[in-house]
């Protein structure tokens, strides 16, 4: 089962209330993963130590706020009746802080753990907290937690697809971003293998990893490519955010389905995003040698076969854009992946 990794333990937090000069994101990090773990223990006397006099708390948003205390004591009751560890099988696979000054906000992606019920639907959320530092302290003033929706509208057309007809077992799913939607000719271009495809165009690794308990591991393939990167590069993430999101998405995948081969698709050389292709290029390294080194995973490289004698991104490989793929970009996609798509087990 994966689990949110806790760096400290609530027995050995002693140390950080000397540490006044340390750094102020590890601080607020590791106080964001003592809040959680007393959230999910119920444990309101721990968690009163880390709250601020009249925090507030919105679990939808809109609605009015109340008190967090009483929030967490509504959960450690709910916890006691049903006499489980976690109130619901979700946990924090993403989490992020900007601080300035006085004030962190952390913002969390909270989706499916590796160990749900297999056809137990789980809807992501995202969660807001917000640590004030008064006299020294930081304490939580506000927690916001909120529908995560950016995608559910797309997830639920292929939900209720599924339903009419059900995608066979053992075969290769693809999933990712924009150039997984606009395959309309992929179950055409591989005829000898059973394909799913699973695209919601705009989305980052992080959206695969949070949806992939509904749209990837049901279907129980022998094989997963994923095409994503491409969005978070533009987005402003680092190459090193974008590589520890695809491990997660590894390590979700096989939690689940250990035997399941993982393709990643290499991040593209695009003309509308050239600018960025020197940080792009770096995710490709990275991930092309942690796949060497790790067996149930590859990397498939369409970047080289689509760069020209001149070094740069071919143009009749790209629509009006300059970055999504024309039928010319599929064809060569589909030339360099036939082999393992067609590939057994």
């Amino acid at each position: 089962m994966l689990r949110v990794t806790l760096l400290i333990t609530l027995g050995g937090l002693a140390w950080l209330d000397n540490l006044a000069t340390g750094d102020e994101r590890a601080v607020v990090r590791d106080l964001s993963a003592r809040f959680e773990l007393a959230r999910n223990r119920g444990d309101l006397v721990a968690a009163r130590k880390l709250i601020a006099d009249g925090a507030t708390y919105y679990d939808v948003a809109g609605r009015d706020d109340r008190s967090l205390l009483y929030h967490l004591a509504v959960i450690a009751r709910q916890r006691a009746a049903a006499g489980r560890e976690r109130l619901e099988p979700v946990r924090i696979i993403s989490r992020r802080l900007t601080l300035r000054g006085d004030v962190a906000v952390v913002t969390e992606l909270m989706g499916a753990t590796a160990a749900i019920v297999p056809g137990v639907r789980i809807a992501p959320r995202r969660r807001t907290i917000v640590w004030a530092k008064e006299l020294g302290q930081w304490k939580v003033s506000h927690v916001h937690t909120s529908a995560y929706n950016v995608w559910e509208s797309a997830i639920e057309v292929f939900e209720n697809a599924d339903l009419d007809t059900p995608p066979p077992f053992n075969g290769v799913v693809f999933v990712g971003s924009s150039s997984i939607v606009g395959w309309k000719t992929l179950a055409d271009d591989f005829p000898q293998a059973t394909t799913t495809r699973r695209g919601f165009g705009g989305s980052d690794i992080i959206d695969s990893v949070a949806y992939a308990h509904r749209i990837v591991t049901p279907y129980r393939p022998r094989r997963v490519a994923l095409y994503a990167g491409d969005n978070d590069i533009a987005r402003g993430k680092t190459p090193e955010r974008v590589f520890a999101d695809y491990k997660l998405f590894v390590a979700t995948i096989h939690a689940v389905l250990p035997e399941a081969t993982i393709g990643f698709i290499a991040i593209k050389p695009s003309l509308a995003r050239w600018n960025m292709w020197p940080q792009m290029k770096i995710v490709n390294q990275q991930i092309q040698q942690h796949a060497a080194a790790h067996a149930r995973l590859d990397f498939l490289d369409i970047a080289s076969a689509m760069l020209g004698d001149d070094g740069r991104p071919q143009e009749h490989l790209f629509v009006r854009d300059g970055l999504h793929l024309s039928p010319d970009g599929y064809a060569l996609w589909t030339q360099v992946l036939t082999a393992w798509v067609n590939a057994t087990p």
